[in-house]
């Protein structure tokens, strides 16, 4: 565990990011196995179904995701006001939550997959696969959502590391999973999906056990609801859930979008998103471990220096967005064709498509930067509805911003690439007003003397 309050600020920040970086580079590495080993032994058909089958799961995990992140806010200030008996209490009533809500969120996707996949004009000759691959997923959720919810209270202690390991070993098993499924065994989409479903697995269970074994504040001997702190869990996850759902709702509208233009475009799509996904993780784990840090000064009652560490993370996210944008301008066409096989006759189009989309929105990683260590100093503050707000906002411009560059200028796949920097800007410039107004003040759940829950809490 790691105790923010004291210390070089600006160092704390960057070393606590740098294992959740690390971690998530393999979280996409992860994600990414199942694509790569698709498109380049089966076909772009089935690259294809990935991807849009994708874009549903992470809409429905992100529901998920969102209730663990405003939770671990919670945590971090409980920690940061040295209120054990809170922290532990908050802890398991968020568990018996969540997992009650984990099983309805995989009824929807086992038994609604045909109509979800529907809804966003999936095209048919990868209809069948993406059916398949969405309904084996989903129906495993509980184990990808207890794993996060562990690594995320991990994280609001100060530990990155345990997390990152754990991470690092199903990462590596997911893949040699998946090319044994699927490039040995020839079990085509299914073998990707199982590959992905057993490494989730091992990934829960290491995790649960080390959890329960070295951090004597996650360990529940009892399982307690405590309806006071349900409320004050909500405060905070009900704002982060919306928020990641609606993120992932504009991207379920743009993936309609883009299936309007065929399986190619799809693929091609699928391939850049990807890559574009480990460009910006770098920027959402130093807001991640803004927020972390800023929570647990915020509940020890040290807002200058929660403050400071805030705009030390900001100047190292604008290095690493300029960084980032060079990398992806320069071999984003060698890794776009990562993803496909040559021989494939659809591939030069495929890596066309792809290398577009991330010529254009490469250029503009530093929008993103600074707009997200806005929403990491928010978000620890405890103002979780202004997150939300800025994030739909950003989101609701991007899709209304593609769709009419579609319809009324006949942009093609590119059009979402042009449209998401908008979003980014005019969200950065409001977010930098909110902060300087000190609009933020007084959000925090836990009382800043006595380390309790507030009346807003409750």
């Amino acid at each position: 565990m790691r105790d923010f309050t004291q210390g070089n600020a600006a160092k704390q920040i960057i070393v606590f990011s740098l294992p959740m970086l690390i971690g998530n580079i393999f979280q996409q590495a992860y994600t990414m196995a199942d694509t790569v080993i698709v498109g380049r032994f089966i076909n772009g058909e089935a690259l294809a179904a990935v991807g849009t089958a994708g874009a549903i799961i992470n809409f429905l995990l992100s529901v998920l995701i969102g209730l663990t992140t405003g939770a671990s806010v919670l945590v971090s200030q409980f920690y940061g006001a040295k209120e054990e008996e809170y922290l532990n209490r908050t802890v398991s009533t968020s568990i018996i939550f969540m997992g009650a809500f984990s099983i309805v969120i995989s009824l929807i996707g086992v038994f609604g997959a045909s109509m979800l996949l529907k809804l966003i004009n999936v095209p048919s000759d990868v209809f069948d696969d993406a059916k398949i691959y969405l309904q084996l997923i989903m129906g495993s959720m509980i184990f990808p959502m207890f794993y996060n919810v562990y690594t995320a209270y991990m994280r609001a202690l100060g530990d990155s590391k345990r997390p990152l390991y754990i991470l690092i070993l199903a990462t590596i098993l997911n893949v040699i999973l998946d090319i044994i499924f699927v490039a040995y065994f020839k079990w085509g989409i299914p073998g990707a999906a199982w590959a992905t479903i057993f490494s989730q697995i091992v990934a829960f269970v290491l995790c649960y056990l080390y959890a329960i074994k070295y951090l004597p504040l996650l360990r529940i001997k009892k399982l307690i609801f405590d309806v006071k702190l349900f409320k004050a869990v909500l405060k905070y996850s009900v704002p982060a859930a919306i928020q990641l759902s609606i993120t992932s709702l504009a991207s379920l509208t743009i993936t309609r979008l883009i299936n309007s233009f065929g399986a190619v475009a799809v693929a091609g799509y699928t391939a850049a998103t990807r890559i574009d996904m480990f460009a910006m993780m770098p920027l959402n784990n130093l807001s991640m471990a803004t927020s972390t840090f800023v929570a647990q000064n915020i509940g020890a009652g040290l807002e200058e220096r929660a403050q400071k560490g805030f705009r030390s993370a900001m100047l190292f996210m604008v290095g690493i967005g300029i960084f980032v944008s060079a990398l992806a301008v320069i071999f984003g066409k060698w890794m776009i064709g990562l993803f496909v096989d040559a021989a494939d006759p659809s591939s030069t189009e495929i890596i066309r498509v792809g290398t577009e989309y991330l010529s254009i929105i490469a250029i503009f990683y530093v929008l993103f930067a600074v707009f997200f260590s806005f929403n990491g100093f928010f978000r620890g503050a405890g103002d979780a509805v202004i997150v939300m707000i800025l994030t739909i906002t950003s989101l609701t411009i991007r899709t209304v911003s593609a769709h009419i560059l579609v319809s009324q200028f006949g942009f093609g796949p590119e059009a979402v690439a042009w449209s998401i920097p908008i979003g980014w800007g005019l969200c950065g410039l409001f977010a930098f007003i909110y902060y300087k107004k000190r609009m933020w003040v007084g959000k925090a759940v836990v009382n800043r003397e006595a380390g309790s829950v507030t009346e807003s809490g409750e």
